[in-house]
């Protein structure tokens, strides 16, 4: 229980605020004290040397009279002031209010201590006087510190200031207390709701008073993150889903195919050629799905970086036209390259990227376009320089993306159709490869419908010139 009161955040710093305190309160007692004590001081020298000047003026008018012994000094001095007039050669006191006052040299206009101890049988001689020297002559005025009432003020009250320091630190410690516990409450009640926070509950809100403080903004950063973080579970949740949905597949398919070999299939030669080939075909989309998440994978963590290259936009379209209809003749090709930049040429449409990411960009979405509007579709490729920016389009004649589906079509393993079935063929992975390596070459990529049918793909890469100054930077 003890050491959790010292690892309480409120006791430290609570203990901090009163240690910074008693430092403020002991230099600001010691600057007052010394402040005071010059005061004094100030105040004593200018008492002395008025008591100085009024003993000098008496003894100036009654000088005559001084020969004869009834005359005694009378100078216009307080009750506490001693005074001594002494000869410094013959070292003859002429007056004096009190026999012993020791002869005190000339101070030469500043106030000294004179301290002898055991002076008197009773004690010893502490004072403080002013001395002036006119000719032979010495005036000198003193003050007995002892009896003198600032000095008593002053010696007793580093004593005072010692016994209010103590319940002043003692107050602040508790005030300083309940201000920080109260000021941090609302940090204990995010920990404790942030405590209670688990995979299953990441959309609960942590609390959010209306002050409008730094406080309330951590609280809304947290909840944003968790919201990033819930986020990121329920994708990867899905992922998992639809991993295991789409391995499931093909796995139920061997199965059952090998289950179908073993009853009839070494009797039936037509159905041991038939499973054989099923088992084969599923085998390879399995393996078609995990190498394209390895690719993803490869990527995403960087083991897979760009190489920037000057590359003719012209050459990539020709050489996806021609690898387009090695596969599917019948595919046609509407190819466009055009500047919007006055000072561009169209013989002079190069960029700089990695030209065997470009080219897998637009070989998956061109598979995409065959797959989707037929081996007759009519494909268009389209190369634009405008504002700085370059614009790569390839758009079909097919029936286009659903508006329910345009948010997810980069997804993994989406398809158009809810249910995932495989009609369709491919592993639903190849859009989302193709938004990876969009991102590793540094460029957007977004889907859409062509007018007036058809779907619509978009790669927006930075400008040449800020291409080439990368390229310089990698060689």
């Amino acid at each position: 229980m003890r050491n959790k009161i010292i690892k309480s955040f409120s006791v430290r710093l609570s203990l901090r605020f009163m240690f910074i305190l008693s430092l403020a309160v002991i230099f600001l007692s010691l600057g007052v004290l010394f402040f005071l004590r010059t005061m004094v001081r100030m105040t004593q020298f200018q008492n002395l040397k008025n008591a100085e000047d009024q003993v000098f003026l008496a003894f100036s008018r009654d000088n005559e009279n001084f020969k004869k012994e009834s005359v005694t000094l009378t100078p216009d001095i307080p009750y506490f002031i001693t005074y001594i007039i002494y000869n410094s050669e013959t070292q003859e006191v002429i007056a004096t209010n009190d026999p012993f006052l020791p002869l005190l040299s000339d101070t030469k206009g500043k106030a000294k201590r004179y301290y002898q101890k055991d002076f008197f049988f009773d004690g010893d001689l502490d004072i403080l006087y002013y001395s002036t020297r006119h000719e032979n002559l010495v005036f000198a005025v003193a003050e007995n510190i002892e009896n003198n009432s600032f000095s008593m003020i002053l010696k007793k009250l580093p004593l005072t200031l010692l016994l209010m320091i103590v319940p002043i630190l003692f107050i602040s410690f508790l005030l300083s207390l309940f201000i920080t516990k109260n000021t941090i409450n609302p940090v204990v009640k995010i920990t404790k709701s942030a405590q209670n926070l688990t995979t299953e509950n990441l959309d609960m809100i942590l609390p959010v008073s209306k002050r409008q403080d730094e406080i309330d903004e951590l609280s809304k950063t947290f909840n944003s993150l968790f919201m990033r973080i819930k986020a990121d579970f329920d994708r990867e949740r899905q992922f998992s889903n639809d991993v295991a949905h789409e391995l499931n597949t093909p796995l139920t398919v061997i199965s059952g195919q090998a289950n179908l070999l073993l009853r009839w299939g070494k009797e039936d030669p037509l159905q041991l050629e038939k499973s054989l080939m099923a088992i084969k075909d599923e085998s390879k989309s399995m393996h078609t799905i995990i190498e394209n998440l390895l690719q993803i994978s490869r990527i995403e963590s960087g083991r897979i970086s760009p190489q920037i290259s000057k590359i003719s936009i012209g050459e990539v379209f020709e050489r996806i036209r021609n690898e387009a209809q090695s596969i599917a003749a019948q595919v046609s090709f509407d190819i466009s390259i055009s500047s919007g930049d006055i000072n561009e040429k169209d013989s002079d449409s190069v960029l700089y990227t990695d030209p065997e990411m470009l080219h897998q960009i637009l070989t998956i979405l061109i598979s995409n376009s065959i797959k989707f509007a037929g081996d007759k579709c009519a494909i268009k490729l389209s190369f634009i320089k405008k504002d700085g920016f370059i614009i790569i389009r390839e758009e079909d004649n097919g029936p286009g993306i659903s508006e329910e589906a345009l948010p997810h079509v980069f997804e993994r393993f989406y398809r158009a159709d809810e249910a995932h079935i495989r009609t369709a063929g491919g592993s639903g992975l190849g859009l989302s490869i193709a938004k990876t390596l969009c991102s590793a070459i540094g460029a957007q990529i977004t889907a859409g419908n062509a007018v007036p049918n058809g779907a619509l793909f978009e790669i927006t890469l930075e400008s040449q010139k800020n291409k080439k100054i990368m390229l310089d930077r990698l060689t």
